[in-house]
């Protein structure tokens, strides 16, 4: 069986003026050059290996993990002022002061690791302290305990 040229050539179409078709659309170098390419793999970025070098040696790092440095810094931060004011209130074994006062000092009462309930009582945790929250007088306090 002999097959017509031809009739190949026109399913094929080989014509030279029409594009050869690229699955994956030209893209820009993304280390900044403004170089725009021909990617060869789908998860191509950079134009070659020296652009890539450049792009992961000069430009911005994405911040991993920018949530939990965030909260993890806050926790730190209401464990200090618990400890600070521990240690200046310090009754045998809690320390009894004005909420008001700890959050003039940056005390965020929306951070804390967990809860503890004893005697009726809802304490909260954070790394090394513990508090209570309740109300004598119209005034808030914080009871601090280690």
């Amino acid at each position: 069986m002999k097959t017509d040229k031809n009739k190949i050539n026109k399913i094929i179409d080989l014509g030279e003026n029409s594009p050869l078709p690229r699955p994956i659309s030209p893209r820009e170098c993304k280390c900044g050059c403004g170089y725009t390419f021909q990617p060869g793999r789908i998860d191509q970025v950079y134009l070659n290996k020296q652009h890539a070098n450049f792009g992961y040696n000069h430009n911005t790092r994405k911040t991993k993990h920018s949530n939990r440095k965030k909260v993890e810094k806050m926790l730190c931060n209401n464990d200090s002022i618990l400890e600070k004011y521990f240690k200046a209130h310090r009754q045998e074994n809690c320390a009894t002061c004005f909420l008001d006062a700890l959050k003039a000092d940056g005390f965020d009462l929306s951070y804390f690791t967990g809860t503890d309930e004893r005697d009726g009582k809802k304490y909260f945790c954070v790394y090394n302290y513990k508090f209570r929250l309740y109300v004598s007088d119209k005034i808030k306090l914080i009871e601090i305990s280690k």
